[in-house]
């Protein structure tokens, strides 16, 4: 449920503001510039009727310093500013993957434009073909193991956790060559070689999980698969996975944090896209969870790692929420479009102990159509 507030939504420039005292305005709803906010000056987007039955429940007693924007109750930072100056989202042109011109497309998340629902009654099996591509350093993507899941939801203390395996497991082969992967310039390598794979028997309109590991392969959780009746081609889905060294788990870390990561807790990372599958620039992040630090990226396409002073996306949309307890966490995702607020996504995932929780932000998802 959406939580109770007995509050008055009232448009003051960039948002849709929640005020006790709907005379008086607070600051952070024209110009984002107060320090800290309160459940009830809380800033919501324009766009947020898909939170409706997806709401978490929003801690008055322990809002993160800053925190001025409400996305189906996650708290999440002021929007970046460059002086007095707002900064709003655009597309990122100057990227291999997930490119695109033109004005952000937001217009999945209206009403008018909601995807049609998830069909589990219609659901097929069919075959997932895709590559095992390196998160950052690497230069083949042997002995990846690949598994797929189905999603538990429960509502309770074991929510996002892994349902039923779906089909069976599959490993990328030993030698990654020519043959059997596919080749790409690297500074590192000269050439990289991500394999590809075929797994067989994954169910469409079904929430699902892809789980790669394995040898020096850091578990890495990637949410929010879904495939529609309506993109199967002759019994075939295109899905690409990625894998994550287990140097890069810890490297990046350190980075971030000047020290690894906390044994038994783990990391939630992915990238902000529009509802045209574009990377976002300029675009905030948050988890409704403790966590030691929430960082993004440079835009360095080939090896990203976190940008200290950054505070918004870059043109990789890039974001990770570090050193976090394992168990069920809301990540949510927000910017400003032609001088409004705008959400980009709300979605529910799980952390795993000594891993790291993927989660790219696309679009509404079908399954949680209001």
């Amino acid at each position: 449920m959406r939580r109770a507030l007995a509050l008055l939504p009232f448009l003051f420039g960039l948002a849709v503001c929640k005020s006790s005292d709907p005379a008086t305005p607070p600051a952070t709803c024209t110009d984002f510039t107060a320090a800290e906010s309160t459940c009830t000056t809380m800033c919501s987007p324009m766009n947020d009727a898909f939170c409706a039955g997806e709401t978490d429940p929003l801690s008055c007693t322990s809002l993160p310093p800053g925190a001025i924007v409400d996305v189906c109750g996650v708290p999440l930072q002021k929007p970046p500013k460059s002086g007095a100056t707002v900064q709003e989202m655009k597309r990122s042109e100057n990227v291999d993957e997930f490119h695109g011109s033109g004005p952000v497309d937001l217009g999945c998340f209206e009403p008018s434009g909601y995807p049609a629902p998830a069909d589990p009654a219609s659901s097929q099996l069919v075959t997932m073909n895709g590559i095992a591509k390196i998160f950052s350093h690497g230069c083949e993507s042997k002995n990846v193991q690949i598994s797929v899941y189905k999603v538990k939801r429960t509502g309770g203390a074991d929510d996002g956790d892994l349902g039923d395996l779906v089909g069976t497991m599959v490993t990328t082969p030993a030698l990654c060559d020519a043959s059997n992967s596919v080749p790409e310039p690297n500074d590192d390598c000269g050439t990289r070689f991500e394999c590809t794979f075929s797994y067989a028997n994954v169910p469409t309109e079904t929430e699902l999980v892809v789980v790669t590991e394995g040898g020096s392969w850091s578990p890495l959780y990637e949410y929010g698969v879904f495939i529609p009746n309506a993109e199967v081609v002759g019994g075939a889905y295109d899905h690409d996975v990625r894998a994550l060294d287990q140097s890069d788990y810890n490297s990046i870390a350190q980075v971030a944090l000047g020290a690894t990561l906390t044994p038994g807790k783990g990391a939630l990372a992915g990238e902000v896209h529009d509802c045209g599958d574009v990377r976002i620039i300029n675009a905030v992040v948050d988890i409704n969870k403790p966590r030691a630090v929430l960082t993004y990226f440079t835009d360095n396409e080939a090896h990203p790692l976190p940008s200290l002073d950054a505070n918004a996306t870059s043109t990789l949309g890039l974001y990770a929420a570090m050193d976090v307890a394992p168990g069920p966490v809301s990540v949510a995702a927000a910017g400003v479009v032609d001088g409004q607020l705008k959400a980009l996504g709300h979605f529910r995932v799980r952390i795993f102990p000594d891993s790291v929780t993927s989660y790219t932000f696309r679009g509404l998802k079908p399954f949680l159509v209001p």
